[in-house]
């Protein structure tokens, strides 16, 4: 399995589009791996995490066609992970040669929801949108999509509405990607994690918050625990690949500084751009 972490960033970017703090005017004059940009990832190429305004951006730098991508997983409508209205150019004269005809879209029930409210106001067209298919997960369901097996686990994050993390499994290795979440994890969700049949072979892991306390995302000392707890469960071992995602320009420094940080604990810090093959 292949995983491209597209964006690393928190739900600003980092540097911040507006901002001026220590960090994002550091982060402008630094460049490289202390740019980042909102947090997407794909697998393999075909099966997408998360939909942010940055994704044009990605895909353009690293090459890839969405036309050619199937399936998207969506983890929760916060508009740094969702951003529906790029789509509004998926077929017709603006795309018309696409390699695949449907774009399949999972997630919970805001991500249709708030798909139709955008194009009611704003109407796409109806060829385009006959072939925009959604699929509303429930947590703890187990669902079969593009080749993968995608168990649905509940996030510790946005009270709101029911935000997802995911199990997605190959049949050879499974990742377990935990953005956005808080910690601890639900009682729930630690107990899918601990009974999975499979050792986990990549853990994606949210540290938003750095060295401050929020109760609906991860610092990095969390993150330290969560991997202790993942093991001691009996879901990871020392093969386990463990990466700590989401960085953001309030709460954390440059790349360098958070990799500083983690650099006795087996912990490898994500940028965009990083390739992890398990």
């Amino acid at each position: 399995m292949k995983i491209q972490i597209l964006g690393s960033g928190g739900g600003e970017g980092y540097p911040a589009l507006f901002c001026g703090c220590r960090h994002c005017n550091a982060a402008r004059k630094e460049g490289g791996k202390s740019l980042r940009s909102l947090s997407q990832t794909l697998i393999d190429g075909r099966l997408l995490i998360d939909l942010p305004a940055d994704t044009q951006s990605h895909f353009r730098q690293h090459n890839i066609n969405f036309g050619e991508i199937e399936n998207v997983l969506v983890t929760h409508v916060h508009d740094d992970h969702y951003c529906p209205n790029i789509l509004s150019t998926r077929g017709t004269d603006f795309a018309p040669v696409l390699g695949c005809e449907k774009l399949n879209i999972y997630g919970n029930a805001d991500v249709e929801r708030l798909f139709d409210g955008y194009y009611k106001l704003f109407p796409i067209r109806g060829e385009i949108r006959e072939n925009i298919v959604f699929h509303t997960l429930q947590p703890f369901e187990t669902v079969k999509i593009g080749g993968y097996t995608v168990t649905v686990l509940k996030a510790n994050h946005a009270p709101e509405q029911v935000a997802l993390n995911y199990i997605i499994d190959d049949g050879k290795a499974a990742v377990l990607y935990l953005l956005d979440g808080g910690y601890p994890l639900t009682e729930q969700t630690r107990a899918a994690i601990a009974g999975y049949p499979r050792k986990l072979s990549l853990v994606i892991a949210d540290g938003t918050m750095g060295e401050n306390y929020y109760v609906y995302h991860m610092n990095f000392g969390q993150v330290k625990k969560l991997k202790a707890e993942i093991i001691k469960d009996g879901a990871a071992d020392k093969d386990t690949v463990f990466v700590v995602s989401h960085i953001t320009h309030n709460h954390c420094g440059l790349h360098g500084e958070v990799e500083r940080y983690f650099k006795d604990d087996g912990i490898t810090v994500a940028y965009d751009g990083l390739n992890i093959e398990i």
